[in-house]
């Protein structure tokens, strides 16, 4: 690894902090919030945050993906959320949001098709200075202002390093061996 940007303290302490910000924001509401995590990234930080949060919700999850592989040209849905959310209290967790061109699109599809109370964004990582269209999230962990590719804690190259329990900046030797694992 060539650089470390969270540890486990630090994703932990994260984790924490937006969880109690989360239940206190939606403690009194008449309904449970829907926290929807994006599959495949945003697994273990959703997972992280929702055993931190005290009060009653609701889990679910959407995938979305890049159009021809390039998450500046635009973004597709793969797979829909499967609870329904008309009227309720959304909140949307990724685990890292880097040209706002995703959250963009997921804030507007599930606003248009399903029309939610509301829609609440949170990040781990928040790459602000790469967006490319201007998207303000309701709650990060870390802000970072790097063009690095960024893998572990569900982050991925070409699948591999999801698993990792940090976040970090793979050396050009990481990326070498798993590219040699997929060509």
């Amino acid at each position: 690894m060539e650089k470390v940007i969270l540890c486990e303290e630090e994703i932990k302490s994260i984790t924490s902090l937006i969880g109690q910000q989360l239940s206190t924001r939606f403690r009194f509401n008449d309904s449970p919030p829907i926290i929807i995590g994006l599959i495949e990234d945003s697994l273990p930080f959703t997972t992280d945050l929702v055993n931190e949060m005290n009060i009653p919700l609701l889990q679910d999850y959407i995938q979305i993906g890049s159009i021809n592989g390039s998450k500046h040209l635009g973004t597709m849905l793969k797979k829909d959320v499967s609870l329904d959310i008309y009227k309720k209290d959304v909140v949307i967790v990724a685990t890292v949001v880097d040209t706002g061109i995703q959250m963009q699109y997921l804030s507007d599809y599930l606003m248009n098709k399903y029309k939610p109370t509301s829609i609440t964004t949170v990040a781990l990582i928040d790459k602000k200075a790469n967006r490319k269209v201007p998207f303000n999230l309701d709650y990060y962990g870390k802000e970072i202002n790097t063009d690095s590719f960024l893998v572990g804690y569900g982050l991925d190259y070409r699948g591999f390093g999801r698993n990792s329990k940090i976040v970090y900046i793979p050396t050009s030797a990481e990326i070498k061996s798993w590219d040699s694992y997929t060509n």
